[in-house]
């Protein structure tokens, strides 16, 4: 028994070394690990977005140009850049008759171009635009002759700081009607003539187109009265002619207007570049009272 008990202790010996070295090894084996921070930079580049137009409104509706003057329109538009409203530098337009395009050159009767159109505050991504123009009374008319069926059209340019550029143009654009206007020479005078006597030359009133469409006019006047008799010169004795006639041979003044036929067309230009002349004389009727007579002439402007 004591023998065997002898013949145990060295296992039991070998087992605790292997245990205590296993121990021992674990621990030697497994790196202690130390904390650290480590940091990253992200990087990204952010690129410029090209402005967009949106809600191009042209006003008035139809636009309507005014004798012998000009018309104030205005373009107004809703500007849109994603890199911030703020980024939108500046804005044109181009307000043109819809057949000549926006690319047209600036043209009195058809192209108006706005070098310069004045920005709202911008809100978010959007700016407001308001561009102006001051419109000819020759501008060319869409809503009869020659441009029927075209429009009067806005097209707004947005630029940003870098250049870049974006447009847009009204979705509904208005007509510009046409005009019949003249102005005319302010009176006639036949200076002194005894009864029975007729005018020796013709007294020549100029009609001058200033609308934007060639006219005809319709004549007539009134009896001539004085403040010194009771005694009126008939309207039936003015007669008129497109050109120096005797008299006897133009056509009497009535009472009811008549037309008259003239030749100029529509003007291109300020001041107009179309006039007519109407020649004009007169008869005094036998035994007419003396004294000076004044009467009414109606110069009505009415399409060609």
């Amino acid at each position: 028994m004591t023998e065997k008990v002898k013949k145990s202790i060295p296992w039991l010996l070998i087992l605790t070394l292997i245990v205590l070295s296993c121990a021992m090894g674990f621990q030697l084996g497994v790196p202690k690990i130390k904390a650290d921070t480590n940091t990253v930079t992200p990087t990204v580049t952010v690129g410029n977005a090209a402005p967009t137009v949106s809600n191009v409104n042209l006003t008035p509706h139809p636009i309507v140009v005014t004798e012998n003057t000009t018309t104030t329109v205005t373009c107004t538009a809703t500007l849109t850049d994603t890199n911030g409203g703020n980024d939108i530098s500046s804005a044109t337009a181009t307000i043109y008759r819809s057949g000549v395009g926006s690319n047209c050159s600036a043209d009195d009767n058809n192209c108006y171009k706005v070098a310069s159109c004045t920005l709202g505050t911008a809100s978010g991504n959007d700016r407001p635009a308001t561009c102006t123009a001051d419109i000819w009374f020759h501008a060319e008319p869409t809503d009869s002759g020659t441009y029927e069926g075209e429009t009067w059209q806005c097209e707004v340019t947005a630029i940003d700081s870098q250049s870049a550029t974006g447009s847009g143009t009204d979705s509904t654009p208005p007509e510009l009607e046409a005009q019949n206007a003249i102005t005319v020479t302010a009176s006639i005078n036949y200076g002194t003539l005894s009864p029975g006597a007729t005018s020796s030359a013709s007294e020549i009133i100029t009609a001058t187109t200033t609308g934007n469409a060639a006219v005809d006019v319709q004549l007539s006047g009134t009896d001539m009265t004085s403040t010194s008799t009771t005694s009126t010169i008939p309207v039936g004795q003015q007669e008129y002619a497109l050109s120096s006639v005797e008299y006897g041979s133009g056509t009497d003044l009535s009472g009811t207007p008549a037309p008259l036929e003239l030749e100029s067309v529509k003007p291109t230009t300020h001041p107009s570049d179309q006039s007519d002349d109407i020649y004009w004389r007169i008869g005094i009727p036998s035994g007419q009272d003396p004294g000076t007579y004044t009467g009414t002439t109606t110069v009505d402007a009415i399409a060609d």
